[in-house]
């Protein structure tokens, strides 16, 4: 199996799947189209059937993400950690259904050759669907949130640069195995080679962490001997003569990975070249659901502007500026494609950056605007950077309204 230590499945905490709120429909809707296409190929990743099924397992695994990012911690995550996590765990949720859909479609055909009706068919793989979604996503989930709740510990710590060590803790109790026992109260600089490999979790199941440490209140370990520790508690030589532990030597927080490399479901070299094939699909799926992650948060965090009516002032009058939706989608879009300059954290602050811009020029509209009713801009500077505020003026059902419409680094 490939989540077991000692012959059983490791769980945390003993919620056998259905505490996981897995929508089984998803399942079933992919494995009723790999009975109508009789299989399942990489490219078939994109169809919607598959696509809602790793969206559900990426769905519960990004809870680890959101949970470690709410830890009140003294320095802010950055996106690129941010973004990179996301990409990991969709990659890794892909590639999870990529390989539980081919498990199911060998069992499409009868010993004769013949496509097994659907309702046997869909029989024949219930099993697959009680191991992967409800057993390993037990396991997967648990390690996921404490591999997210290091790489944030490692961010944190990282921003402190050498002033402190840190030191390996376990839980301190009769569960702890013997192997990562003798890791505990490991003591060693943050740039020690040590914690390349050896930050936790370093097994399926494992608790142990890693905390910051005065320099003088314990000790420094014997790097050398405890990278030899750290080895053997990683070790375990499975039939075929590889070790099984090996890929969890990694820091989740330098890596900015929640899953390694090495996982199974993951292509590396001597991968066959489907499976190769399935993981650029999946990737590049990735990019595209982290985006529109990242844009839904940022959104989000702009809802209040809906309420709000900043007066400003353009030379001898007074005009009043709001927010919308459509508005606030292409301010967001001008983040990414119009200015560097702005911050994207500073989206939500909008109302309080334009009240504090100066007024620069209006513009009336000579041609007429395909997609909308706009007949006039004003530019507004913004109070420290080379940036300006493009406040929009526009006909809505017979009155006029204007608008915060975009943020560019030109006046047109």
């Amino acid at each position: 199996m490939l989540y077991a230590e000692s012959g059983k499945l490791l769980h945390l905490r003993e919620r056998r799947g259905e505490g996981l709120n897995f929508d089984k429909s998803k399942y079933d809707d992919a494995i009723k189209f790999i009975h109508e296409n009789s299989g399942i190929s990489p490219e078939d990743l994109r169809q919607k059937s598959a696509r809602e099924l790793i969206n559900e397992t990426n769905r519960i695994l990004s809870e680890s993400i959101s949970k470690s990012l709410q830890s009140g911690l003294k320095h802010e995550v950055p996106q690129t950690m941010t973004t990179a996590l996301q990409e990991n765990v969709f990659t890794f949720s892909g590639m999870k259904t990529y390989h539980q859909l081919k498990e199911a479609s060998q069992l499409l055909v009868t010993e004769k050759g013949e496509i097994k009706p659907f309702q046997k068919f869909k029989e024949d793989v219930e099993k697959i669907h009680s191991k992967y979604n409800e057993r390993y996503l037990e396991v997967e989930y648990n390690f996921a949130v404490h591999s997210a709740q290091m790489a944030v510990k490692w961010n944190e710590y990282e921003q402190d640069g050498e002033d402190y060590n840190l030191q390996y803790r376990t839980s301190g109790d009769d569960k702890v195995r013997a192997d990562h026992a003798v890791l505990n109260r490991t003591t060693l600089p943050l740039s020690d080679p040590f914690w390349d490999s050896y930050t936790p979790p370093i097994d399926w199941g494992c608790r142990c962490t890693i905390v910051q440490v005065l320099k003088n209140k314990y000790p420094e370990s014997n790097s050398a001997e405890a990278q030899e520790l750290g080895k053997k508690a990683t070790t375990r030589i499975s039939a075929d003569g590889t070790n099984k532990l090996a890929m969890f030597r990694f820091n989740p927080g330098k890596t900015m990975k929640i899953f390694p490399d090495k996982h199974p479901y993951l292509s590396r070299d001597g991968s066959p070249l489907e499976v190769k094939q399935a993981q650029k699909v999946v990737e590049n799926l990735a990019q595209k659901s982290t985006a529109a992650i990242e844009k839904e948060k940022y959104l989000r965090e702009m809802k209040h502007l809906l309420k709000k009516k900043i007066e400003m002032d353009i030379d001898s009058d007074t005009i009043s500026v709001g927010f919308t939706k459509f508005g606030n989608k292409h301010l967001y879009n001008d983040t990414i494609w119009r200015t560097k300059e702005f911050n994207k954290n500073d989206l939500k602050k909008l109302n309080t950056l334009l009240k504090e811009s100066t007024f620069v020029k209006s513009s009336e509209l000579y041609k007429e605007r395909k997609n909308d009713d706009i007949k006039k801009f004003y530019y507004f500077k913004d109070k420290d950077k080379e940036i300006y505020y493009n406040v929009a003026e526009m006909m809505y059902k017979g009155s006029i309204y204007r608008l915060l419409y975009s943020i560019t680094n030109m006046i047109q």
